[in-house]
């Protein structure tokens, strides 16, 4: 089966930048929706509300908003800190410390430009002055404007720690990765110097810039140097948290970097024991009691909640997100405006689980809530979160298309689209991706509907936008490309145009065995989905030497990625396996045929032990395959039991959701019918198995065709 790729929209944990210090600031307490202010602590009042009134024209989420401010603060008191120490020029610098507390930037940076103005014989006092001035433009959040200051206290005295992180971490917020690793190297070796004869002060500070360096790595996806660097983060900081609590927060930041890295990679249980660490920590630390620290838990269950979701292992994602849901809901209970937000991105993940388990109502409900808070929030504060309203409304989308509900997926879709054009007109570097990944969804749409214009259209116009980005941004979104190279190739060999099929099929396996050249862990499921489909569309141009070819290379991929995650890859495994005994079927190697059907099916059986949810439906899809091949090969008695259990899969599948399981009941049914005939049942039964597989058919082109059969059979001459 050609499989196109549906884009949802879930809260995935990135990697962290660690700054020099963290948690100074926390929410304000408020009881209305809008833009969150928050308390910092350390910063004069005076500034702190300048900080605010600047946060709030921002427009910021709750999360962006205190990880700017804590930023903010760090700087705030490093530059304090700074201006107190006497020397040459103590008046004028005493006169920037005013300033400051006033929050008046301006006015400081211009009494630090006098001092820079000076002749500076002492380079020391020159590269502090430098690097005083880029922390000005960084309160005023004028990156740029502070490079160049940065820069110039760093090349200065590139052994001062704090200049070359400060240096390094502008330098990776404006992408320069190149630029920011020549320095993170440089620091991280110095320092490792400064920390042969200073383990305590200088040991932190290693782990500070390894866990840096592993941010940049894993952006360049260099990821095996991603995962040294975050490992000896690790490292360093696991027997400081055992003598520091204090420092146990940023040791949980690196253990969840490389647990992200793990998770990217396909090394789920490395991925898992790491999140689960975190989780304790989390919770550990939540015994305090602070509605900061509840909330660091619900994010750590919502990480290991997707995890669980990733390795089909359903009932835990689910009680990991319930549980992330509980403690969300309670904290936007107190704090509105700060925990809403999550509370929202909890809901919307927790109904994908409800989608991907069989229990459309039960998404559909937590979708809705998801959106209707998100809507109450970009009305306050559009620029905020208008976005979170569009990823709300693809999932719906998405809901809807597998429901069947055809108006309604439409409007979701357009909706989303609408929203994220707007949002891409002023910030397309951010949002272009957005406006492509629900052009993708709605091109998908389209294709099932049958509005073959539309369908590619909207297809084309997501791969050309994947296209575009990947030239500047290869590693990112060449994996874009591929996927909606697949979707267009769907979309081609179902309109019949095999010939285009056949091409984007080709060029999707060409760019993603690029991409697992380099990373094929995380890229060689990709290879072999390529291969898998790129072998359906040979095998129905009778290419079957090339298709058989094709799908022996995806299964050894399938087989060798089961044997070290099998609760992920075993399901691919059999869905190889399931392609090629139809190859072989339709060659006219039924006993081959029979192998790779049973296999399939014992494979979905094992599945649907720990998860009949998700696997119960394809049993009953296996069984339905064997049924017809023994029909095939004569082998009456043993299609009938086939088809019985079948039967009682499906017919139990149907009761719960008709629109869901409906087809698959009918070929039951359909079957069934030709079974009854070969053993010359009443033609009453065989009959009635027709016409109940009329009622049971979901899509037109199953329902026309049971219906024919049904016609010519049932018909009385």
């Amino acid at each position: 089966m050609l499989i196109p790729v549906v884009i949802l929209a879930a809260q995935q944990a990135q990697p962290t930048l660690v700054q020099r210090s963290s948690g100074w600031c926390s929410p304000n307490i408020s009881n209305v929706i809008g833009n969150v202010t928050v308390n910092c602590k350390g910063v004069d009042p005076r500034a702190l509300k300048r900080l605010n009134q600047q946060l709030g024209q921002m427009k910021l989420d709750r999360d962006k908003a205190i990880q700017i401010a804590d930023q903010w603060t760090t700087r705030y008191t490093e530059l304090e800190a700074q201006l107190s120490k006497a020397g040459d020029d103590s008046v004028l610098s005493r006169q920037a410390e005013e300033y400051l507390h006033e929050g008046e930037l301006e006015k400081a940076g211009a009494i630090l430009d006098q001092i820079l103005s000076k002749e500076e014989a002492d380079v020391t006092r020159a590269a502090a002055h430098e690097y005083d001035r880029g922390l000005i433009s960084e309160l005023q959040f004028r990156p740029l404007d502070a490079l160049p200051y940065l820069e110039r206290a760093y090349r200065y005295r590139p052994e001062e720690w704090p200049y070359g992180i400060e240096y390094s971490y502008e330098l990776i917020n404006q992408n320069d990765f190149k630029k920011a690793e020549r320095v993170l190297l440089d620091v991280v070796d110095s320092t490792r110097q400064l920390a042969e004869a200073n383990p305590a002060t200088y040991q932190p500070k290693v782990a500070a810039v390894l866990n840096n360096l592993g941010l940049v790595y894993s952006s360049t996806q260099r990821l095996k140097e991603a995962e040294a660097a975050y490992q000896e983060s690790v490292d360093i900081r696991r027997p400081l948290a055992k003598s520091d609590p204090g420092t146990l927060h940023d040791f949980a930041t690196t253990l969840n970097n490389l647990a992200n890295l793990y998770s990217d990679t396909g090394r789920f249980k490395e991925a898992e024991s790491a999140y689960l660490e975190v989780l304790t920590i989390r919770r550990q630390q939540a015994k305090q009691d602070s509605a900061e620290s509840q909330s660091d838990v619900a994010a750590a269950l919502n990480n290991l909640a997707i995890l669980y979701d990733q390795t089909q292992r359903m009932k835990e994602a689910e009680a990991a997100f319930q549980e992330s849901l509980t403690i969300r809901r309670q904290l936007a209970k107190a704090n509105p405006a700060a925990y809403q937000p999550d509370l929202a991105q909890t809901l919307n993940n927790l109904a994908y689980v409800y989608e991907s388990t069989g229990r459309p109502k039960q998404a559909e409900t937590a979708y809705l809530e998801s959106l209707a808070l998100r809507r109450q929030m970009a009305r306050e504060n559009p620029a905020a979160y208008q976005s979170y309203v569009a990823d709300t409304l693809n999932n719906l989308g998405t809901l809807y298309q597998n429901t069947q509900r055809i108006k309604e997926a439409e409007a979701a879709y357009l909706e989303s689209l609408d929203i994220r054009r707007q949002l891409a007109k002023s910030k397309p570097a951010t949002y272009q991706p957005a406006v492509a990944d629900t052009l993708n969804n709605l091109g998908d749409f389209y294709r099932a509907v049958h509005r073959t214009k539309d369908a590619e259209a909207s297809l084309q116009e997501a791969l050309d936008i994947y296209r575009q980005l990947a030239k500047t941004n290869p590693s990112t979104y060449l994996p874009k490309v591929a996927k909606a190279l697949n979707n267009l190739a769907v979309f081609y060999a179902q309109t019949e145009r095999l010939p285009d099929a056949l091409a984007a099929f080709q060029e999707e396996l060409e760019v993603s065995r690029q991409l697992a050249k380099t990373n094929p862990l995380a890229y060689d499921p990709q290879v072999a989905s390529a291969l898998n489909n790129l072998a359906i569309v040979h095998s129905d141009t009778g290419q079957r030497q090339q298709a058989e070819q094709e799908l022996t290379e995806a299964l050894q991929i399938r087989r060798r990625l089961a044997k070290a995650n099998p609760a992920v890859y075993q399901q691919h495994v059999a869905e190889t396996l399931n392609n090629l005994a139809l190859l072989y079927q339709n060659t006219e190697w039924p006993k081959e045929a029979e192998k790779a059907f049973q296999e399939a099916s014992s494979i979905y059986r094992e599945l649907a032990k720990a998860n009949p949810d998700t696997f119960q439906p394809l049993v009953g899809g296996a069984l339905n395959n064997l049924a017809q091949l023994h029909l095939h090969m004569e082998n009456t008695a043993l299609a009938q039991t086939e088809v019985q259990e079948a039967l009682a899969i499906n017919r139990e599948l149907y009761k719960a959701h008709p629109e869901l399981a409906g087809d698959a009941l009918a070929k039951s049914l359909l079957i069934d019918s030709f079974v009854l005939s070969d053993t010359h049942q009443p033609t009453s039964a065989v009959c009635a198995a027709m016409r109940e597989a009329v009622t049971a058919a979901q899509t037109p082109h199953l329902k026309n065709t049971v219906t024919q059969l049904s016609t010519k059979q049932c018909t009385a001459p």
